[in-house]
Order: structure tokens, then sequence, then C-alpha cells
């Protein structure tokens, strides 16, 4: 049987490593150092952000004289001193699904609004690299998440049409680029954050049922 679907392409926070709430709580921690608080801003907001999409809605509810560029090079410093251990926080299932998608031999890409020294820490960590045909980091491109350039550049780098792809994400921005572009999405359910979902044309429990349900619709005789 045809696969219906020629490449993967997955989002990184929240899907193959549990990072989401440690952004959240250093990004407040950071801004309460100068006495600024995100507690007006939906925390879904800040889920598959990156900070450039981030400062204006900061700095529309406080009062401050501090500016984005400021900001941004002081936050910057603050993520070397409070760095994440992503060795604790990689989803212990991810290198079986891309094994087993690798054997299928599905085109990969990654595309992560994530810098890429933060991108192949996480995937050198988790003995991932190997797998992925592309990756892509939102932060040098001009917009990022929920802009669908990403998931429209990922594609076109894999040699497909987005139509071609299926996204595996979970946060609202993503789900609505990889959407945007074209691209079927699948998204792992979020029981942290209260995300909006519903542009997602299916909705996962557990990485692993990428492999269950691909076995499904493909009929192909063993899962990962």
């Amino acid at each position: 049987m045809t696969q219906k679907y020629e490449g993967i392409i997955f989002d990184m926070d929240g899907v193959l490593v549990d990072s989401e709430t440690f952004y959240y709580q250093r990004r407040k921690a950071f801004l309460e150092e100068y006495d600024l608080s995100i507690e007006g801003l939906p925390i879904q907001q800040f889920v598959g952000a990156d900070m450039r999409s981030l400062w204006r809605p900061i700095l529309e509810v406080n009062e401050t004289h501090y500016d984005e560029a400021f900001l941004t090079e002081k936050y910057h410093h603050y993520k070397i001193k409070h760095p994440i251990d992503y060795s604790d926080s990689i989803e212990p299932n991810a290198k079986r699904v891309l094994q087993f998608l690798k054997r299928k031999g599905y085109k990969i890409g990654l595309a992560s609004s994530s810098k890429m020294d933060v991108i192949q820490e996480v995937l050198k960590l988790g003995q991932l690299t190997s797998f992925f045909d592309v990756i892509v980091t939102g932060s040098e491109l001009e917009k990022s998440k929920p802009d669908p350039k990403i998931y429209e550049f990922t594609a076109q780098e894999l040699g497909l049409a987005p139509e071609k792809c299926l996204a595996i994400e979970d946060s609202e921005k993503g789900i609505r680029s990889a959407h945007d572009a074209g691209a079927t999405v699948w998204a792992l359910k979020d029981t942290q954050f209260g995300m909006d979902q519903t542009l997602a044309d299916e909705r996962l429990d557990s990485l692993s049922d990428v492999c269950k349900k691909l076995q499904e619709m493909e009929q192909i005789g063993y899962t990962c």
C-alpha cells in the first residue's frame, strides 16, 4: 500500500523534549528581576513561542523603561546562567519512534522555534541527530510559528510539498503554523496548559501513537 505521507516533520519542545514548563518558569523568573509581570497574559501564548514574538505583549502589559533590545541581551545571559538539563526531559520513546519511521523510508524533518545550538544539544543528548534529514530553526527565519513559513521551508528542504507531510506538534502556535502551510497535523494531547488544539487533524495520547496510527493507516506489519 502506498504511504499517504512521504515526510514527517517534528516540533521539538513539547514533543521530543518536555521543556515548556521549564521555559515558562525561567522566563517568568527573569522578568520578575526587572519588575515585569506576565500574570495578565495567557500561558498558551508562551508555549511554542520564541522570545521575539513575546516581547511586544510583555511590554504592552507592563509600564517600564526597559526596551526589547536591552531585555533580549539580558535574557540571553540569564539563560546561560540558568540552563535546563535536557537529559532528564527527553521523551523516552523518541528514539524508537524515529527508528521506526526511518525503517519505513519516511523523510524526517525538524521544525523548531528553538535556536540551533539548543536543538543540536537536545538531539545529541537523545542520540537523535542522525534520524533527521533536515533541521530548521525558526530563529533564523524572519517569522517563526505561528507563521507557516517554517513548515513550508522545512517541506521544501525535504523536497516535498507540505501536503505530502505530516506534522507532529503540541502548541497552538505550532499547530497553526503546520496547518496553514498545508500539512496534516497530529497533536500530542495537552494536559498542562489548556491549549486549543482544534486545528489539529488528530490528537494523540503519546508519541508512540504516531507509529500505531501509521501502522493502522498504511497496513504495515510491525510497530515501534
